[in-house]
């Protein structure tokens, strides 16, 4: 039950405009504390691994990514 509560939070804030980078490890505490589980712990090795693990994956995605806005924005492309 508390896990549909931290997504409806996210879900919340993330309707108001509010930064899902600044939000999720908010929620990913609340949702560790009111699951009784002990939060240190949780975030370091559980939370903070998946987030590793998926920066590793998709790291070639957000380098080229980067790459390609840089690339447009001096050239002038991103403008019209």
């Amino acid at each position: 039950m508390i896990i549909i509560v931290g997504l409806l939070l996210l879900m919340f804030f993330a309707y108001l405009g509010w930064s899902i980078i600044r939000v999720a490890p908010v929620v990913a505490t609340f949702v560790a504390y009111f699951s009784g589980l002990k939060v240190l712990p949780t975030y370091t090795d559980v939370y903070m691994g998946g987030f590793v693990n998926l920066a590793a994956k998709w790291f070639p995605i957000f380098l080229l990514g980067a790459v390609f806005g840089k690339l447009m924005e001096d050239t002038g492309a991103a403008y019209c």
